[in-house]
């Protein structure tokens, strides 16, 4: 099964605007932190998704690649492919790394500054689930 340019193409598309949005984290002072966390906790499970995706991906060309029977210009087409998905691979990577920092550090300052009691973090954990279930991002 050999994967047709315009699906190529609309994946990296969308793992193109992926890494481009990964830097435009809500900077709101003030913000509410239950609707900022859930934001970049859906921006993680898309992150991952593509991740996911990008290595199905990769890893089915590179299986037809050691197959005997694939022909060398099928096997040629998959090998430029690969390497053409290599800046895209770590683009994601990076990505999801810089925002789990973002996320980290947000939840230490929330944890710090606002939410200082259990049961504030409770209420806050609650608040953030209900939210997630909401958008459908889990």
């Amino acid at each position: 099964m050999a994967f047709s340019k315009l699906s190529l193409a609309s994946f990296l598309l969308a793992v193109v605007v992926l890494a481009a949005c990964e830097s435009k984290v809500p900077e709101k002072t003030g913000a509410d932190p239950v609707q900022l966390m859930a934001d970049l906790h859906c921006q993680a499970v898309e992150f991952r998704k593509a991740r996911f995706e990008l290595a199905d991906k990769m890893r089915f060309m590179e299986d037809t690649l050691m197959q005997v029977t694939t022909p060398d210009s099928v096997k040629e087409r998959l090998t430029r492919e690969l390497d053409e998905l290599t800046p895209y691979k770590d683009s994601v990577v990076t990505g999801g790394l810089d925002l789990a920092k973002v996320i980290k550090s947000k939840l230490d300052s929330l944890i710090e500054i606002e939410l200082t009691e259990p049961l504030e973090r409770k209420n806050f954990d609650a608040q953030l689930t209900t939210e997630l279930e909401k958008r459908g991002c889990q």
